[in-house]
């Protein structure tokens, strides 16, 4: 009986600790893609300076969680999306804008595609 109690101690951990990972790592993308849309908002209304200090502000944050998030996800995963982040504020400060948005819709997608990882479905359960 002992052995029991045991495992289900286990298995009630295990779904703890994959519910915490779900919820961080789904409200930080959902966070970044705001931040995202944000700075792409401002790129094409030329409003340059805010779009680079938003570029920088989303840089930052993530440089600041990446640790977590090396935790949670694939280290390359995480190195590719700092890499286009840090690209961001370059774009800006030269204010090419179709570099930025394309840079940016890639991002948004390594985020995005971060986060369907995590949703409860089948096929990332199995």
């Amino acid at each position: 009986m002992k052995r029991g109690w045991i495992a289900l101690g286990m298995i009630a951990l295990a779904l703890l600790l994959g519910g915490v990972e779900y919820i961080y790592v789904t409200s930080n993308a959902d966070a970044y893609i705001k931040m995202l849309d944000s700075a792409d908002e401002k790129m094409m209304h030329n409003e340059v300076l805010d779009a680079e200090t938003e570029a920088e502000k989303l840089d930052n944050r993530f440089r600041k969680q990446s640790g977590m998030f090396n935790i949670f996800m694939f280290h390359s995963e995480v190195g590719h999306i700092s890499s286009d982040l840090a690209m961001l504020r370059q774009y800006a400060r030269t204010a090419d804008t179709e570099d930025f948005l394309a840079t940016s819709a890639c991002a948004r997608r390594k985020i995005q595609d971060i986060k369907n990882a995590k949703l409860m479905k089948w096929e990332n359960i199995l």
